[in-house]
């Protein structure tokens, strides 16, 4: 029998799977196909909200990518 911590782990990689692959669906639907979301305006927004922090916004952005 798994262990619980591996049964969580297991469940929560699939779910970031999942996620990670609908944001690439969005991303590239948007491309092939205007529609009313914006998802590169919005990662490019996120980008522009870190280099506009300055050092704290630079590492906070370090940190973030350090996570992934």
């Amino acid at each position: 029998m798994a262990s619980w911590d591996s049964v969580i782990t297991s469940t929560l990689s699939g779910l970031t799977g999942v996620v990670k692959a609908a944001v690439i669906f969005f991303v590239f639907a948007n491309i092939l196909y205007p529609t009313g979301m914006d998802p590169l305006g919005g990662i490019m927004n996120l980008v522009d909200t870190f280099l506009n922090g300055g050092v704290t916004g630079l590492l906070v952005l370090v940190v973030f990518l350090s996570w992934l």
